[in-house]
């Protein structure tokens, strides 16, 4: 018994060094209120009938916070509205953003915060290069999986030619090459300037991805329309880089559509592609009918990390088509084009100035 009591004592007085350190706080009866921005809790030992306490966080991580109902067992970072911030352990699910407890923590500021600070920033840029390398490699090695699965189709069908296993294999290769590329351009063995400006032509480029996950839009019911009757345009980036947008783009709108037919929703996918030209502006302008989306996802979308897809997305997808883009003095656009009628859906706006330049020669998609 007395060794047991010991146990007890120093557990306790672990618990409450963390207490003190980390400001670790156990609760109860946790719960988001959207609508006023803040956290409801109960404290410890609380009495029947108290009210529970309040905490305003960041307009962002109410958000993001909203993301996570239904689900248990989860950790995640919020600011608070006096500019601090904290860890919180979520467990017990009771139905949508209420939790039965909770852990609170919030880590004082070190000693030396700049070099905390400094140290934080080289793991936060080492992660963020992992994770866009992982999801970057992730379409040319889905390309080259596709095209290896349609040759190993086409050795068993007696009409096949040697023609289209020429333009199969050339594929894998062509994105064999693309992955070793995005592997140098990552580690910084390769400086941007390095790689000369090819111009490409739009709509070619968007009917490359459109073809690229013709599979895709067959299997989910999607009809894609390219409005190919209005101006043609060519612009400064080269033809994978903007394949990679489009297929970007119609992966998310596919995925949106797919999220309204979860909510009961039995209509026909669609997706519309056209181009509007002005002097020296091309912008192009990608539709769906899915579930749309709010003001706050409008404006997060393009963040790094942030994503609607539990467990599946990485968050990188969106904010990649931002950076090719702006690379060519280009940008990206999504905007909800529900109304009032209960009708859905997105629009995502491609923005490039002209090209003047010789026009990349024809690829093939990156998935």
């Amino acid at each position: 018994m007395t060794a047991l009591g010991s146990d007890a004592s120093a557990s306790e007085a672990l618990v409450e060094t963390l207490r003190r350190h980390v400001g670790l706080r156990g609760v109860s009866d946790l719960r988001l209120d959207t609508a006023a921005r803040t956290i409801l809790f109960r404290r410890e030992n609380a009495h029947q009938g108290e009210q529970p306490e309040a905490l305003a966080i960041h307009p962002e991580d109410v958000l993001r916070l909203a993301a996570l109902t239904g689900r248990s067992e989860v950790v995640t970072d919020l600011r608070v509205a006096n500019g601090g911030a904290l860890t919180l352990i979520l467990r017990d699910n009771l139905g949508g953003t209420h939790w039965g407890h909770a852990v609170l923590m919030n880590a004082p500021e070190p000693r030396q915060p700049h070099e905390a600070l400094a140290e934080r920033a080289r793991m936060a840029d080492l992660g963020e290069r992992a994770l866009i390398l992982a999801h970057e490699l992730r379409q040319p090695l889905f390309t080259i999986s596709m095209a290896n699965e349609s040759l190993r189709l086409m050795l068993d069908r007696p009409d096949t030619t040697r023609s289209r296993l020429q333009t199969t294999a050339s594929r894998i290769a062509e994105q064999v090459l693309r992955a070793q590329a995005i592997i140098k351009r990552t580690l910084g063995q390769a400086a941007d300037d390095s790689i000369p400006v090819r111009h490409t032509d739009v709509m070619a480029a968007a009917s490359s991805a459109v073809e690229f996950l013709e599979a895709l839009f067959e299997a989910a019911e999607i009809a894609v329309e390219l409005d190919c009757g209005g101006p043609s345009a060519c612009v400064a980036l080269g033809r994978v880089e903007l394949e990679q947008v489009f297929v970007n783009v119609l992966r998310n709108a596919a995925d949106s559509i797919q999220s309204r037919r979860a909510g009961g929703w039995d209509g026909e996918g669609r997706i519309t592609i056209a181009l509007e030209g002005k002097p020296g502006l091309m912008r192009c302008i990608v539709t769906d009918n899915g579930a749309g989306l709010s003001a706050d996802l409008e404006r997060l979308a393009f963040e790094p990390f942030f994503t609607t897809k539990a467990g599946e997305g990485t968050g990188l997808g969106l904010h990649i088509c931002r950076q090719i883009l702006n690379k060519a003095q280009g940008d990206i656009r999504l905007v909800s084009t529900g109304d009032r009628n209960g009708h859905e859906g997105a629009r995502v706006e491609i923005c490039l100035p002209r090209g003047t330049g010789k026009r990349a020669a024809a690829s093939v998609a990156a998935a």
